[in-house]
């Protein structure tokens, strides 16, 4: 699991996290709180994605050197080549990360038709699916989902749920952590609320 000691990070003068101390034991979690109080953030920070001042963020006790080997998120602000169609995004990510076509996880989406869609011409549920995708198909220890319901129609958040029902089947050590402003479905599927 996640421990997180004496972290601080700041953006210039604004401090967002000063010597900040939590522990995220349950194996399904859903961090919340209101909007510009440092999920994404965080997030992106347990991710390598976002450097910090000090502090050490450990893995089931051990810093990570190398986190994209462990650890996959999906976020908005994670920019992708939104020149390139969703096709040639996955499939630079499944070579940059030596992962299968993820064609299970595309059906499951219904995401086939748009394959061919520049990225940014993509709607903003569309935009979800393929980030959701692209973390999913690592199938990492460390699962980490930036509202990942956000945009999406219920039969997608239904198939999102049943997939991170089978997540951590085979990871008895792996984690899922979410960030959520409705939680109650991800509740429903053994998800623990915690305050960030």
């Amino acid at each position: 699991m996640i421990q997180i000691k004496g972290l601080h990070k700041q953006f210039g003068h604004s401090i967002l996290y000063e010597n900040y101390n939590r522990e995220f034991l349950a194996p399904k979690l859903c961090i919340e709180a209101p909007n510009g109080q440092g999920k994404t953030t965080l997030l992106m920070m347990l991710a390598g994605l976002e450097t910090y001042e000090s502090g050490e963020l450990l893995f089931s006790g051990n810093t990570l050197t190398e986190p994209h080997k462990q650890v996959a998120i999906a976020s908005d602000c994670i920019a992708l080549p939104d020149f390139l169609t969703a096709k040639q995004v996955i499939n630079l990510s499944s070579n940059t990360f030596g992962c299968r076509w993820p064609t299970a996880i595309v059906d499951g989406f219904h995401f086939n038709e748009f394959l061919n869609t520049r990225f940014d011409a993509l709607s903003s549920g569309n935009q979800k699916k393929c980030q959701l995708i692209l973390a999913l198909m690592r199938d990492a220890p460390y699962l980490l989902l930036d509202e990942p319901s956000a945009a999406l129609d219920q039969a997608s958040i239904a198939y999102l749920l049943t997939l991170l029902d089978e997540y951590l089947v085979h990871k008895p050590q792996g984690q899922i952590i979410i960030t959520c402003h409705e939680p109650a479905a991800f509740v429903k599927h053994g998800f623990e609320c915690m305050p960030l």
